[in-house]
């Protein structure tokens, strides 16, 4: 089976509660974009229009592998379209708020998966299962950009005092931005580090201007890599701690999962190992469709049940308790809130027709919805049983 052979196989539509109101300072467009992360195309039309990126809205970060659709506010923007390579802003009207996180539903996918070996009525068969039992609710890979690496979280460092490795981490090995704009840069770090002078006017935003040009102007200490934290932009900070606290609610519920007896088959992924169940009694199906599980932070109070599996996840890890799960870096900080700790596909369906790239083979078309924050992937993985 393969997805995303092209982008147009992997269609989202955003829907969120945002729609022209004829006045307002805010101008309010539809973003279609392939090939590009939501971040490299405001980081354009920010340059573009000579503002601060941090002051064009949206409502989530999609997938650079996928034709998506999303909505998008520049205060006091052109009252026109706008386009790029790759991108196009269609300009729908003038509204008085910006667009943020909190005005995003979810999204609706339209997706196609290529040469399917099951058969439809196998198909069906987990169809039902995952509209009756739901899907574990685990953030999925594309969270996890930072640490495609693989040598581990920037924000765990920082929370374990190795703040040159965090600084390391988050500037070499990992970027905001689409990863080969930035590698002339990082590979100039990876050969210098700490010796950063060289890298200078390869640098691809101010902000890692300004950091490297304070790097080079101290001498490397465990103080100065600290410091330097002050001068990384606050998004991208407030992005690795989020990447960081998303790996350990996935664990939190593997944990929980596995305690109950509830893991029938496991998914490898990016990080290890996901756990899904096939179908659910009927007491844990109406315990668990109601569990929220709060992503962990320092001043988290549960429930002694839960706080054990919290604990347990955090001592693998190294950090003794939530307590200990910060990092004293302003920026690098670790906000909870409740998520739900199983998610329920609404609209699921699917359609079989010949695959007219593969002649012989077969394709799947899905079309559903999800709520903000659920991972469509995740539901794909659960289908098919198998790594995408």
């Amino acid at each position: 089976m393969r997805i995303k052979e092209i982008p147009e196989d992997f269609v989202v539509y955003e829907v969120a509660d945002m729609h022209p109101e004829g006045r307002g300072e805010f101008a309010l467009y539809r973003l279609r974009k392939k090939g590009l992360t939501t971040w490299d195309v405001l980081g354009e039309v920010a340059r573009r229009l000579r503002l601060r990126q941090d002051l064009l809205g949206y409502g989530g970060l999609k997938d650079r592998h996928a034709l998506s659709h999303q909505f998008v506010t520049i205060p006091h923007g052109p009252r026109r379209d706008l386009h790029g390579e790759g991108w196009h802003l269609e300009y729908l009207g003038q509204v008085t708020a910006p667009m943020k996180k909190s005005r995003l539903k979810g999204n609706f996918f339209e997706i196609t998966v290529r040469e399917v070996d099951l058969s439809e009525e196998d198909l069906w068969r987990e169809v039902e299962a995952v509209q009756t039992y739901g899907v574990p609710n685990y953030f999925d890979e594309q969270r996890f950009g930072s640490v495609r690496h693989g040598q581990g979280f920037a924000a765990r460092e920082a929370v374990l005092g190795n703040f040159e490795r965090a600084l390391y981490l988050l500037l070499v090995e990992g970027s905001q931005y689409e990863y080969r704009r930035t590698e002339a840069f990082r590979d100039c770090l990876r050969q210098n580090w700490p010796r950063v002078a060289p890298c200078l006017s390869l640098a691809p935003s101010p902000w890692e201007r300004r950091l490297l040009e304070f790097l080079s102007s101290h001498r490397p200490s465990k103080r100065t890599f600290k410091r330097a934290f002050a001068l990384v932009d606050r998004e991208y900070l407030l992005m690795l701690a989020q990447a960081y606290q998303a790996y350990l609610w996935n664990e939190v519920l593997k944990a929980l999962l596995q305690r109950e007896g509830l893991v029938h088959f496991r998914v490898p992924y990016l990080l290890g190992e996901l756990f899904f169940y096939e179908r659910l009694p009927e007491e844990a199906l109406s315990r668990l469709r109601v569990l929220k599980l709060p992503l962990p932070s320092p001043k988290l109070r549960v429930s002694a049940e839960l706080s054990t599996l919290y604990e347990e996840v955090l001592r693998r890890e190294g950090i003794e308790g939530l307590s200990r799960l910060r990092t004293l870096v302003k920026g690098l900080v670790f906000k909870t809130y409740p998520r739900e700790a199983l998610v329920f596909p609404q609209e699921l369906s699917f359609r079989l027709a010949p695959d007219e790239r593969h002649p012989g083979a077969r394709k799947a078309v899905f079309r559903f919805f999800l709520p903000r924050g659920a991972y469509a992937t995740l539901v794909l993985k659960r289908l098919f049983r198998r790594p995408l």
